[in-house]
């Protein structure tokens, strides 16, 4: 047997040769290095230059909208509705002042507007709108009748309400009629027109301020009053109403001043300034009597109302002149006739 030398001997680890078993790493280390590979790549940026094709694509695109928008239009939209033409001619001829082209659009309107009707009988609107051509024209018992059937036509309608308006436009005929039957004198006449528009149901103030005016004219002054107050009842503020009452409260005021019935002439006075303040005769009458009655200070009220309403009212100065003088206040009263340069 031999013996081991001294140094003693190294055994060699034995290699495992089975390839299989042995755990690859070379896919995992060219995973990772693809993938900082990726993530190194720098990203495309879109270039604000006009090198870049799409830049200029774009470019162009916003010049094309910005030009659309500058130029285009919206197409005007021409009314479709057939009585158009007829209302913008009747319509132009209230804001001429030249007759003989007044005239010319009047008749070229009605003529369309009355060929309208015929072409459309149950269009409320062309009824509506020819009856404000008879209205214009002064063609009243033809406007009444276009409005009746306007307002006939049109009632209940919800899409195009044109009930409310032709029934506006006939009380305006009634009253317009009416009226031109006042001017000339016809009081009945006038009534029966008023009595007819009640008759279709047109309840309105203004009917009964025309019954009191009727009166008012054939000075039935008691009947008048009565309408106007009937008036007052439901439109406290009717300015027509308001200023009639009080020139028939003036009157009364006058007459029971020439019956000497002073206080009596005053409260009608006063009534008669409370519907309408800015008479300066109601002032100048009043002041009268407050100077008859000795009554120096609301006589010198009165009169200066009166001058303030009306600056160069001669009876409103003279009356407080007067007034001054009675009071022995000399200096107020030449100061009056300096100011308004009188010869006294």
């Amino acid at each position: 047997m031999k013996k081991e030398s001294g140094k003693g001997s190294q055994r060699k680890p034995k290699h495992n040769t089975d390839k299989a078993k042995q755990p690859s790493t070379k896919s995992l280390q060219k995973t990772d290095k693809e993938l900082k590979q990726v993530s190194e790549q720098p990203r495309i940026k879109f270039e604000w230059k006009f090198q870049n094709p799409k830049f200029r694509a774009s470019l162009l695109f916003s010049v094309f909208v910005i030009l659309f928008l500058l130029v285009w239009k919206e197409p005007e939209v021409k009314s479709i509705d057939p009585w158009y033409e007829g209302y913008m001619l009747v319509d132009s001829s209230m804001k001429v002042s030249e007759p003989q082209l007044k005239k010319e659009l009047l008749n070229q309107g009605g003529d369309i507007l009355r060929e309208q009707v015929k072409e459309h009988p149950y269009h409320s609107k062309i009824h509506l709108l020819l009856g404000i051509y008879y209205e214009v024209t002064g063609q009243w018992d033809s406007a009444i009748a276009e409005q009746s059937e306007s307002m006939r036509l049109g009632a209940g309608g919800t899409i195009n309400p044109i009930e409310q308006d032709a029934k506006r436009q006939l009380l305006i005929c009634y009253l317009n009629k009416s009226n031109h039957q006042l001017q000339l004198g016809e009081y009945a006449n006038a009534r029966k027109t008023i009595d007819k528009a009640i008759s279709q149901n047109l309840n309105h103030p203004d009917l009964d301020n025309q019954i009191g005016i009727i009166f008012h004219r054939q000075e039935l002054l008691d009947s008048a009053e009565f309408y106007y107050n009937k008036v007052l009842g439901v439109v406290p503020n009717h300015e027509s109403a308001s200023a009639n009452l009080a020139m028939i409260l003036f009157v009364r005021g006058n007459n029971l001043l020439k019956d000497g019935k002073y206080d009596q002439a005053i409260l009608k006075y006063q009534q008669s300034i409370a519907l309408a303040p800015k008479n300066p005769d109601t002032y100048i009458n009043l002041g009268y009597i407050y100077s008859l009655q000795n009554k120096f200070d609301d006589a010198v009220k009165a009169y200066k109302k009166a001058i303030e309403i009306k600056p160069d009212n001669k009876f409103a100065i003279n009356g407080l002149i007067n007034v001054y003088r009675r009071k022995g206040d000399t200096r107020s009263a030449n100061a009056l006739i300096k100011q308004f340069g009188l010869n006294q």
